[in-house]
């Protein structure tokens, strides 16, 4: 330890720093003993608790006695070089029984091997068994020596437990499990998010969070997780699709945490700093006052931003390197006359300093004084601060709360430049995925006191997020690990596909070969990856071929859950074998699990890589493709959705049949499938499943394939029996064709909606052609002609030559039947010709189709 290693401001060692002291020292057994006995002392004291010498009970281990009350206890301390045995802890047991049965807390230091609790007693609790991890925790405030004597003592009593580890003190159970995020296409921000960007800047609302979230206090990216804290612990949220579950349960945890390559993380929890790594709760530093942030240094370490540097009465702020025990840190004071509020490491041993007003890098290898003219004019508050490429990127919120600013400075040049001004309430964490990708936690609670959190990916054109928007998704430079998609319990992985799909070997043929229904055949790994209404995903591993696969597991087990894992048992079998289609492997006979393909995501995962028109004729393409057959064979799926088409091994494929519709006279139980309830996904259902789910036909899919048509395009879930129509392009003429609200006015079959999509998309045609064209065709006696005419006048009503030199050629009998056959599409072609300018009339005259009108015309 250093002279620098004191954590009072005054240069008196606190308990803490002689405690680092004393680990560093070279001392005897009996002389760390007695030193770490004064640190006690003072420490038990300080809380109240009347102390005295007392008598060694076992050879000549220091001992103290305590007296709190009426209540009396011997403190006993060893400190070996080894663990202490069951003999060692009877030898106490037998003391204290000599000793009156004095109840007697025995610490080592040491700790205790395997056997040592058996020594003890639960019938005569006189032994209270502590180790080093008990004395840290209360150097660093955790909590004192008393609180732990007595929680300990009393799971000797109540639990039978000789020994209870730091861990199982500190650790709490959470009411309930944090909430998932979901697709901003299931949860749209509340008002427009961009306010103004810079140039080559876009924002793009990822996720939004649950209801149900604590205030976060936390936010840290690490690759494809995010960890966010809140009051109960440390969430870990994926990134993609917004699962989350408990990482550490500890109350009162506090700002970002940070994670080490070696898997742990640390985060605060009050004045202290902890470790949370393969179970086990490792205090870390404590005394560190008003700690700011955790923050990586020079040397893969972590360090804390201290105190602040605009305080009446003195300045406190510092960086504190914490190193790996208590006791080892080193603090370095900072003179900076500023309200300092986040820091980032920038190299060596250069610091930025992120404060209201102005700003500064401190270079603690030259100078920890930050002098005027060092000073970088940045915005009001920079509260969250990543560097990257020799820019800092700063974000923070207004006090208006309704604005959330982010800024790049340029510590070099020491100048600041507006990134992006959006429109969130507030900013509560920003951080940069291993793929390069800015990934801001914003807040969009409005006037409501709930949080409503939300993630928004920042593109900065110049480098900041390697993956732009574009229309085809590119490969990530990483694979990032499965997760899991909730509704439909299909499995899914991180990595973006390429648009090229690929032919390659079937990886799972040695699966299938060997599978017979076994449980114990896979390995699954402890925490699902998902969790739905009807079953969990967890990620598995065939033992016998090593090869990674998915398991789905049903979460109740009741006859209607059977019959849907059977339903999807099934139409893997018999259509499994078409590239576009999710297979099953294996299953059990009870039909409680089956065992899939581990799939790398879904489309609703990739929704905004979706809007262009090349990656999203390849999702619908797949779909038909992969329907054909059921169809033909008199399948229907009825629950076709963003979430249900995942890719798999280079090509979309559809999932989950749970919901699927046998062939007439094959239904396993008609009455299951009762009139008037609703089959398949709100928005995403065809109006027939509101009615009679059991009654439909290819057409209850290929309205759906609509409706996911317009949510790529929209970005936005549909509403229920709403066609969701994208703006005037080619893909709207094939979105109010597949969503008729009448199904046989729809396409009959996945290949009439693929020749629409054809002839909408392939290289266009003049639409004034095509009109005459259609024109023709009904001359000649095509009854299909004049109803395409008025579809494509619906679709193309700005185009001014096909309503002024195609439309006024048809005469009453050929608009009577264009009207009649098709009444909402006619009143589509009215509003086109009021919404005209044509100079003069244009006419559109009928007799008998009454729904419209008798007429409609416009004078413009």
């Amino acid at each position: 330890m250093s002279s620098a290693d004191v954590n009072d401001l005054d240069g008196v060692p606190t308990l803490i720093a002689r405690y680092g002291q004393l680990l560093g020292g070279d001392h005897d057994e009996r002389e760390r003993s007695e030193l770490l006995l004064d640190i006690l002392y003072e420490l038990l004291t300080a809380s109240g608790v009347q102390l005295r010498p007392a008598t060694p009970l076992v050879g000549e281990s220091p001992t103290l006695g305590l007296r709190r009350g009426d209540t009396k206890l011997l403190l006993g301390l060893v400190w070996r070089d080894s663990p202490l045995t069951s003999l060692d802890v009877a030898m106490w047991q037998q003391a204290a029984r000599r000793r009156s049965n004095m109840q007697v807390a025995l610490i080592s230091m040491s700790g205790f091997n395997d056997h040592a609790g058996e020594a003890t007693d639960p019938q005569s609790s006189t032994v209270i068994l502590l180790d080093r991890s008990h004395v840290e925790a209360a150097l660093c405030g955790l909590l004192t020596i008393e609180e732990a004597m007595q929680e300990v003592g009393d799971r000797v009593v109540f639990d039978g437990m000789a020994f209870t580890h730091l861990t199982e003190l500190l650790l709490t159970a959470p009411r309930h499990d944090p909430p998932s995020f979901v697709s901003f296409t299931r949860a749209p921000m509340p008002w427009e998010l961009e306010i103004a960007v810079a140039g080559e800047v876009s924002l793009q609302h990822l996720l939004s969070g649950g209801g149900g979230w604590g205030e976060i206090n936390g936010f840290t990216v690490d690759g494809p997780r995010m960890l966010i804290t809140t009051g109960e612990g440390v969430a870990e949220v994926d990134t993609l699709r917004g699962t989350a579950h408990w990482l550490l349960p500890l109350a009162g945890c506090s700002g970002g945490a940070l994670v080490s390559a070696d898997g742990g993380i640390l985060v605060r929890r009050g004045s202290a700093v902890v470790e949370w790594k393969d179970g086990v709760l490792t205090p870390i530093a404590g005394n560190l006052g008003d700690t700011r942030m955790l923050l990586w240094g020079p040397g893969g370490q972590a360090w804390a931003l201290c105190g602040s540097g605009a305080e009446l009465g003195g300045a406190t702020l510092g960086l504190v390197r914490l190193g790996g025990t208590v006791g080892d840190q080193q603090r370095y004071s900072i003179s900076f006359n500023a309200n300092v509020l986040s820091a980032v490491w920038l190299g060596n041993l250069r610091f930025f300093l992120g404060a209201e007003g102005h700003s500064a890098v401190v270079d603690l290898g030259r100078s920890t004084m930050v002098r005027r003219e060092d000073w970088i004019e940045s915005p009001l508050n920079p509260k969250y601060l990543v560097a990257r490429g020799g820019e800092v990127i700063a974000a923070g919120s207004d006090r208006t709360g309704v604005r959330v600013f982010l800024h790049r400075v340029d510590p070099a040049a020491r100048t600041t430049s507006l990134v992006a001004q959006m429109q969130l309430n507030r900013a509560q964490g920003l951080g940069v995925t291993a793929q390069g990708r800015l990934l801001l936690l914003g807040d969009v609670r409005g006037n409501s006191q709930v949080p409503h959190p939300i993630t928004v990916e920042i593109s900065m054109g110049s480098g900041i997020r390697t993956t732009a928007r574009t229309g085809a998704p590119a490969k990530p430079v990483e694979a990032e690990p499965p997760a899991a998609d909730a509704a439909s319990g299909a499995p899914v992985d991180t990595a973006v596909p390429s648009v090229v799909a690929a032919d390659t070997a079937d990886p799972y043929v040695a699966v299938r070969l060997v599978a017979r229904g076994e449980r114990k055949d896979y390995a699954l790994e402890p925490r699902p990856l998902n969790t739905g209404g009807q079953a969990q995903v967890f990620r598995a591993r065939h033992k016998r071929t090593g090869t990674p696969v998915a398991l789905k597991r049903l979460r109740m087990t009741g006859e209607d859950q059977r019959a849907r894992m059977r339903r999807e048992v099934d139409a893997a079998g018999m259509f499994g074998s078409n590239r576009h289609v999710m297979p099953v492997l294996d299953f059990s006979p009870t039909l409680d699990w089956l065992v899939m393909p581990l799939a790398d995501h879904s489309a609703e995962d990739t929704a905004a890589a979706l809007r262009s028109k090349g990656p999203l004729r390849e999702l619908i393409t797949a779909i038909c493709e992969g329907m054909r057959e059921p169809h033909q064979a008199g399948w229907i799926h009825r629950d076709l959705k963003p979430a249900n088409i995942l890719w798999l091994d280079g090509r979309w494929v559809v999932a989950d049949w749970g919901l699927g519709r046998r062939p007439r006279g094959q239904t396993t139980a008609p009455g299951r499938t009762q009139v008037g309830e609703l089959y398949g996904s709100l928005g995403y259902a065809a109006p027939e499943l509101y009615t009679d789910a059991h009654a439909v036909s290819p057409q209850t899919d290929i309205y759906s394939i609509g409706q996911i048509i317009g949510w790529a395009l929209l970005q936005t879930d549909p509403r229920a029996n709403v066609p969701h129509l994208p703006p005037a392009s080619p893909w709207r003429a094939v979105v109010r064709a597949a969503t008729h609200h009448d199904p046989r006015q729809r396409p009959a079959t996945v290949d009439e909606l693929l020749a629409l999509i054809a002839t909408e998309l392939d290289p266009p045609t003049v639409v004034v052609n095509r009109g005459r064209a259609l024109i023709a065709a009904a001359e000649e006696g095509d009854a299909s002609a004049l109803p395409a005419l008025f579809r494509l006048a619906a679709d193309t009503t700005s185009d001014y030559e096909l309503y002024t030199e195609v439309l006024v050629r048809l005469d009453d009998t050929q608009i009577e039947q264009a009207v009649s056959a098709d009444h909402t599409t006619a009143r589509a072609v009215a509003q086109g010709v009021q919404a005209l300018h044509t100079g003069r009339y244009v006419t559109l005259e009928y007799g008998s189709a009454a729904p419209v009108g008798d007429s409609f015309s416009h004078a413009a």
